[in-house]
């Protein structure tokens, strides 16, 4: 019975993800299938670049300079990660907030040199009383940061446009201040030189897969998942989590059942020390979990 088939796999995907049915159901193909991945390459780019940052151990990541909540502390934020046809949208409390440490900022030297906080490329797009469309100029994906309660915060918008007009109003002064680069309407020659953060890369369809499915991770509290040098060499690096799921109950996962990723392959650890590979075409990572 193909319609209580696809019920049942509805079901399971929303409590595995924790996705709103309603959601999940702008995911269905005409077949009635789920579908958690967008085909579109570029969009992929700028999902592969948030999994590295989402992942990053706190404070690592290149990009993660803001202070105050680093990339993975924004997770206490974070209700539900769902893939749509042309974004990902990030359910979230206190969203303006969060985006304030997503959109990027410059920081130029005296001997002309660069740091970048935030996702470079990344504009604000369109504002609505609950959501904030962010649009990556470079890749042209796009991430709706949705407020989980309520409407958005006006003391956090007042916050996050006033850092704004606070830093520019110093003017030379402030050079080694940070300048908001999300105002830009053009990429900043900064931003411009990070580009290999997103650049296409044998991966990249894998990380962004990971990234819809991330919940598989980030529903247990306190995972600390995050990515590490790799062992081996065929891997690119490995994703090392340490509470939840087995390393075997994720390969599986993403192998098969409503969730899997598309073509996706798993080979479990050989020894309870041993790490799993997860490949997508030519792109490969290891994972290392609790093993029981």
């Amino acid at each position: 019975m193909p319609y209580s088939r696809d019920k049942a796999a509805l079901a399971l995907c929303r409590e595995t993800l924790d996705i709103p049915e309603n959601y999940l159901r702008r995911m269905r193909q005409r077949n009635g299938r789920l579908t958690l991945d967008t085909g579109e390459p570029r969009q992929q780019q700028l999902q592969a670049l948030l999994f590295d940052c989402f992942f990053s151990r706190g404070g690592e990541h290149p990009f993660d300079l803001a202070g105050g909540r680093t990339f993975p502390e924004l997770l206490l934020y974070l209700g539900w990660v769902a893939p749509q046809s042309d974004r990902l949208v990030l359910r979230v409390s206190t969203a303006a907030r969060v985006t304030s440490y997503l959109v990027p900022y410059v920081r130029t030297f005296a001997d002309g040199s660069h740091e970048v906080s935030g996702v470079p490329g990344l504009r604000l797009e369109r504002l609505t009383r609950k959501t904030l469309v962010l649009r990556h100029l470079p890749t042209g994906g796009r991430i709706e940061v949705r407020e989980s309660v309520g409407d958005l915060a006006l003391r956090d918008m007042q916050m996050l446009l006033e850092d704004e007009v606070r830093v520019s109003r110093q003017g030379n002064e402030a050079e080694d201040r940070r300048q908001p680069a999300w105002t830009q309407d053009r990429t900043t020659p900064a931003e411009e030189a990070m580009a290999g953060h997103w650049a296409p890369a044998a991966t990249t369809s894998l990380r962004s897969a990971l990234l819809t499915r991330a919940n598989l991770w980030w529903s247990n509290h306190r995972h600390q998942a995050h990515l590490v040098p790799a062992r081996r060499s065929s891997a690119e690096r490995c994703l090392h989590w340490s509470k939840g799921r087995t390393t075997l109950e994720i390969g599986r996962l993403l192998t098969a059942g409503p969730v899997r990723i598309p073509g996706a392959r798993f080979t479990p650890p050989s020894t309870p020390y041993d790490v799993g590979l997860i490949q997508l075409g030519d792109g490969v990572l290891e994972l290392k979990g609790p093993s029981s």
